[in-house]
């Protein structure tokens, strides 16, 4: 057929356009054109036109600064693949359970492949200063304490514990186990570092082994 490249030219257009999208949703905060452009090295012209294809499917919408952000669309496509994920599913409670007992945000991560992390569910901090939203950004597994939690590396009390020099956020973390007693995913706490001291970083682990284990018992691990 004239024309026909054997799908080469359909498939880098597909290959674009779901590196535009991860951009815009993987983004820690809202992002320009010039900034999405950038990240997925595209030039701003086919940025912006992949750009109208995925708000026309409403996958992503731009607000009135001209910034972008995940759409409806996006977000029903999350609930359906997260309908039957019983750990996104009953961490909720326990999610809500250390957020009211540390005042700071609570997460839920769990593996992707063995080298990341996917933060799968947050609720944030109920006070005024708080770290970023990071639901549905994948981190590396090294030197975070989701990652080490989901590689077993915990200390004899339970949990372990992440402040690296440059960072001005202090993380605890535990494992969640499943029915068959393997690691499905990790709990952690983030609070800024100005204002966690040794006292409070026990009692967030201490919150942590807690609510750990209250949902991998809901999870059915042995």
């Amino acid at each position: 057929m004239a024309g026909d490249d054997g799908g080469g030219g359909a498939t880098r257009s597909v290959d674009r356009a779901m590196r535009v999208l991860k951009a815009v949703v993987e983004a820690p905060e809202a992002a320009t054109l010039s900034e999405i452009a950038r990240e997925v090295e595209l030039s701003p012209s086919t940025t912006l036109r992949l750009l109208g294809t995925l708000a026309h499917h409403d996958f992503i919408r731009r607000d009135d600064s001209g910034r972008y952000h995940a759409g409806i669309g996006m977000k029903q496509l999350a609930a359906s693949a997260l309908r039957d994920d019983p750990v996104y599913d009953l961490s909720g409670h326990f999610l809500d359970e250390l957020v009211s007992a540390t005042g700071e945000t609570a997460s839920l991560g769990v593996p992707m492949g063995s080298d990341e992390v996917l933060y799968l569910r947050q609720i944030p901090s109920t006070r005024e200063v708080q770290s970023i939203v990071w639901t549905g950004r994948v981190i590396p597994r090294r030197g975070t304490a989701l990652g080490r939690a989901l590689d077993a590396q915990v200390a004899p009390h339970g949990y372990v514990v992440s402040h690296r020099p440059d960072s001005d956020v202090v993380a605890a973390a535990v494992p969640v186990f499943g029915p068959t007693g393997s690691i499905v995913g990790a709990l952690s706490i983030n609070a800024p570092a100005y204002r966690t001291g040794r006292d409070d970083v026990e009692r967030f682990g201490r919150e942590l082994v807690k609510q750990g284990e209250a949902l991998s018992r809901a999870l059915g691990a042995p």
